[in-house]
């Protein structure tokens, strides 16, 4: 992971030295809801994804965008047997959008990206009745469990945005997943509830943003 950050800081530096007409740093706060396909799970998992961005112009309607973001992942599903089950997936990602101004700051943007697993953790949850479950089991993805999942998630972002004079930057996006999150084709514990091996990651993101 280590390479391909050094990679990445070559990258946007080889980027500030092109023919650009302005630099723009974006630091970025908002919200994740997280899920998987091609099965559909009704429960998201919200959360917290947060990071910083260069907007690199090129022209009034072009830019380039890389940026390195920390994205909090995973989902949740439910059965008729009264058991839930939790993933809880941690990500660095780095994405680089190709951003299209098309009217004032309304703009779309798209782009590859990677993400590098920071930490996971699956659940599962037992309940007869009320809100209390009568059983509860964890597995934690770290050490050696950690080869049992994949660490890099390689996606398709997609989405658009608006930036105000002022600097204000708001924007949502869909990243779509290209890769399986686990190793294997399922996994259950402590109950009949699988994780499928062949599901992706996707997460609907809200941000917020300043353009400096």
């Amino acid at each position: 992971m280590k390479k391909v950050v050094l990679l990445f800081i070559l990258f946007v530096f080889s980027l500030s030295q092109a023919d650009a007409q302005e630099f723009h740093f974006i630091p970025r706060i908002g919200l994740n809801l997280a899920n998987t396909y091609p099965e559909s799970f009704a429960d998201m998992r919200p959360g917290l994804n947060i990071g910083v961005a260069e907007e690199i112009r090129f022209s009034k309607l072009f830019a380039l965008e890389p940026g390195v973001y920390y994205s909090m992942q995973g989902y949740q599903k439910e059965n008729a047997k009264g058991e839930t089950a939790r993933l809880k997936a941690d990500y660095l990602n780095i994405p680089i959008y190709a951003k299209f101004y098309l009217y004032r700051g309304f703009h779309l943007f798209a782009g590859p990206q990677v993400g590098f697993n920071i930490r996971a953790k699956a659940s599962n949850y037992i309940f007869v009745s009320g809100p209390t479950p009568v059983h509860q089991s964890e597995y934690d993805f770290s050490g050696d469990k950690k080869e049992e999942i994949r660490n890099c998630d390689f996606s398709v972002s997609m989405g658009l945005g608006y930036t105000f004079d002022m600097g204000l930057v708001i924007s949502a996006n869909y990243n779509l997943g290209c890769t399986h999150f686990f190793k294997e084709p399922e996994y259950s514990f402590g109950g009949s509830n699988h994780f499928r091996g062949k599901d992706h990651n996707g997460v609907i993101q809200f941000n917020l943003g300043w353009r400096f």
